[in-house]
């Protein structure tokens, strides 16, 4: 039976210790120490991922996954615990990011050994460096893993919450090149990048432009002085999209109102297009999903099968073809000084992987 006040303990004892990206050794010999009290077998690959495995017995290898590190944070993280959430005293994020998500499944393997259920067959991947790009997931050797589905406990949003897919995110990287000159004693031999880059800025479909489509220009840096008409620009922005077809026609309007501004300036563009993240969409009969969804009901959670916008470990995984959900644990607000966790979806959801663990076959 799930513990209230361990799976608390638990977090907050995580959450004490700081883990930024590329900075995970002492998170990880911790993680290492309480998954070998919990009967697993633990390596460490060459780039710093965890591996905790069960034998495997009767049961189906099943994984389960979250990062060990967080967003990046200059001084000590001070959770407090008030009206049932827990926060921090506003000056740094929390790391419930994925801190819950580690709590959530040792918890859960607590509450197994405890009802003298076997953890047999579980695969357990705590990955480093997640917050910069899914890197220790990318670099994971993940040939050597046996489970064949899984779940990466990592979702943002009310317990219950199931992501089933994520769009594919394509980056867009321009430098507009125009012609320098005197913005008071000759304007007119000028060729303003800044004024190339605002008008195709301008002529795009940007934000929300359906509803599986997402188009955003994030970085603009160019000009030297006030006085000077601006010479280059650079530019960064993206394309999102759970459609294939509709990402297409996004990076190409984005593309096209770049050409067309430069057309009609007689600038010059360089223009790179960089596919980033790979989406996958799970079907609602997907085992996985079926799976989840029934382990929620059985604790009293609503289950909600939904997409994201961002990516997670899980999109690596079921690109290898391992498919795999992802878990919400009930994180609010994740990356700034407002994130907050309520302590009843933090239960709530180690409940509901207990009740998935011990509904496998």
């Amino acid at each position: 039976m799930i513990q209230p006040d361990r799976v608390v303990r638990t977090f907050l004892d995580l959450v004490a210790i700081p883990s930024p990206s590329e900075r995970e050794d002492e998170i990880r010999i911790e993680l290492a120490t309480r998954f070998r009290a919990l009967g697993s077998d633990v390596s460490v690959d060459e780039h710093g991922n965890l591996v905790a495995r069960w034998p495997a017995g009767s049961y189906q290898w099943l994984l389960l996954s979250a990062h060990m590190d967080t967003h990046e944070h200059d001084r000590p993280i001070r959770p407090t615990l008030r009206d049932g959430v827990i926060r921090t005293d506003g000056t740094t994020i929390l790391g419930a990011d994925d801190k819950s998500g580690l709590a959530v499944i040792i918890e859960a393997l607590h509450a197994l050994q405890e009802a003298r259920h076997p953890c047999s067959g579980l695969e357990i991947v705590v990955t480093v460096a997640e917050e910069k790009g899914l890197v220790g997931a990318r670099l994971l050797d993940k040939t050597q893993l046996r489970a064949r589905r899984g779940y990466v406990v990592d979702g943002d949003g009310p317990t219950g919450r199931i992501e089933v897919g994520t769009p594919s995110l394509e980056s867009i990287d321009v430098e507009v090149r125009g012609k320098t000159a005197h913005a008071s004693k000759e304007p007119e031999k000028g060729i303003s990048a800044i004024r190339v880059a605002a008008e195709a800025i301008a002529s795009m479909p940007l934000g929300r432009v359906d509803a599986a489509s997402i188009g955003n220009i994030g970085v603009i840096q160019g000009g030297t002085a006030a006085n000077m008409i601006p010479e280059e620009v650079r530019i960064q922005g993206q394309a999102r999209s759970h459609d294939a077809t509709l990402l297409r026609r996004q990076v190409s309007a984005m593309v096209e109102a770049f050409e067309r501004a430069a057309a009609r300036h007689g600038a010059d563009l360089e223009l790179q297009i960089t596919p980033r993240e790979s989406g996958y969409q799970l079907a609602p009969d997907a085992p996985v999903v079926v799976d989840a969804v029934a382990a929620a009901r059985s604790v009293g959670v609503t289950p909600i099968l939904d997409g994201n916008a961002t990516a997670t470990d899980a999109n690596v995984f079921n690109g290898f073809g391992i498919p795999c959900a992802v878990l919400s644990t009930g994180v609010e607000d994740k990356h700034t000084p407002r994130e907050h966790i309520a302590v009843a979806d933090l239960v709530a959801a180690a409940r509901m992987l207990e009740a998935l663990l011990l509904g496998r076959n």
